[in-house]
């Protein structure tokens, strides 16, 4: 098992997002479930009154992180990671914005679209990463590489299958659950 004591500081840091991330799945299949079997119940009872400041925690922590990573710990970015950037960036100031202005009617159509663009973007590059380097060398999955890094390398892999992009792609599908979940309380 691991000990924290043991860790780097970016081993420590990797083990607590990895665990964070895999605690907020949990938390996403549980929204989730109850968004489609109960109406939105739990989410109604404990989610909606925090709603705004869970989504831009979320939002300006994920967004913190990738900074960390890229500029004090020196991982440069692949395309796929951009693309994924692209697609969180705006949310954080998007989220503050519909805060400040009251917006929960298009605010949550474009965040959703943008979690959507950056789920496909994130679980494209989780299945990437996760083949075989000698398929990746036949071509049969491409990468949109630049030169500047490799879209296969993980920066992080802890318990063997926690990467960057599959912690992207959760906090992706629980932004959209989030964001599924304003649309239907504004509909009621």
């Amino acid at each position: 098992m691991y000990s924290l004591l043991f860790l780097s500081p970016l081993g420590t840091l990797n083990l607590l997002l990895s665990l964070g991330g895999l605690a907020l799945l949990g938390v996403t299949v549980v929204l989730a479930v109850d968004y489609l079997r109960y109406e939105s119940r739990l989410y109604a009872r404990f989610i909606k009154p925090y709603v705004e400041a869970i989504i831009i925690g979320t939002t300006v922590g994920s967004v913190v992180m990738t900074l960390v990573y890229s500029e004090y710990f020196g991982f440069i970015p692949c395309s796929l990671c951009w693309l994924q950037r692209v697609a969180l960036y705006p949310q954080a100031l998007m989220s503050i914005i519909a805060v400040k202005t009251k917006d929960t009617l298009y605010y949550p159509l474009y965040g959703i679209g943008l979690s959507i663009f950056g789920f496909i973007v994130a679980v494209y590059h989780y299945i990437y990463q996760m083949v075989p380097a000698d398929v990746l060398a036949s071509g049969g999955l491409p990468c949109l590489a630049d030169g500047s890094a490799d879209c296969a390398s993980k920066v992080m892999n802890t318990f063997g299958f926690v990467t960057f992009p599959l912690l992207s792609a959760i906090t992706f599908l629980f932004l959209i659950v989030l964001y599924l979940n304003i649309r239907r309380s504004n509909t009621k």
